[in-house]
């Protein structure tokens, strides 16, 4: 009965727990086979082999999903907060919960069609899950905040996310800029990075792939504070 009631909460700690494990995992197989520099990646240059591809996509796919259906549960959840607030925040409600999902579907497309086959489709589609996530978070955490639910550590996270995201913006600008001379802006997008000589890696791609990171660490550790918040919560 206890886990029936606390469904929601169990599957938002699957999803972390297999998302992380998943980057971890990738990370290992991926680095000690020599095929990925191992300081540091970018997260989506590390599944360009197998079994590091089927991994990678099969994880984080199926952990996306369940923030998919996660982000209905909350929308639930904010419903009667949203209502109280006032100030327009049930229209909000809606349409955070339609870009969300937007940004889970997306997901799902950028970890199973990898930067190295279809480097357009993978990066726009990467693009908007990360912003959708993290527009999702502020939402969630503003939400609270007015319901009168602070909590520092995901105020911190979203401060973080939204720091490392336009730092990770910024680096793969001006590496895609340090590499375009006559060869385009869209260089680096079509043009993955390789591990053939790691010392040769450019400081912003580094730079691009360390923020990258702990953008992604910042959302996991946002995400596990709303594991109270859904206690007793059915899906």
């Amino acid at each position: 009965m206890t886990k029936n009631k606390n469904s929601a909460k169990l599957l938002l700690e699957f999803s972390i727990g297999l998302g992380l494990s998943t980057l971890i995992i990738t990370y290992i197989v991926s680095t000690t086979s020599g095929r990925v520099a191992p300081f540091i990646p970018i997260i989506s240059e590390m599944p360009f082999n197998e079994p590091e591809s089927t991994i990678f996509g099969t994880g984080l796919g199926i952990s996306i999903f369940s923030f998919l259906i996660l982000a209905q549960v909350f929308h639930r959840i904010f419903k009667p907060l949203t209502k109280e607030i006032g100030e327009n925040y049930e229209n909000l409600n809606d349409l955070i919960r339609i870009f969300s999902s937007i940004g889970s579907v997306c997901g799902i497309i950028t970890v199973n069609f990898h930067w190295n086959n279809y480097p357009i489709l993978h990066g726009i589609t990467a693009f908007i899950l990360f912003t959708s996530f993290l527009v999702w978070g502020t939402f969630a955490y503003t939400v609270f905040e007015k319901a009168g639910k602070s909590n520092n550590i995901r105020k911190y996270a979203v401060y973080a996310g939204w720091l490392f995201y336009i730092f990770m913006v910024i680096f793969s600008a001006l590496d895609s800029q340090e590499l375009k001379e006559d060869k385009g802006f869209l260089y680096r997008m079509e043009n993955p990075p390789t591990v053939d000589d790691p010392v040769k890696r450019p400081l912003y791609l580094n730079l691009t792939a360390l923020c990258e990171w702990c953008m992604v660490f910042s959302f996991y550790t946002g995400a596990l504070t709303y594991r109270k918040e859904l206690e007793g919560i059915q899906i």
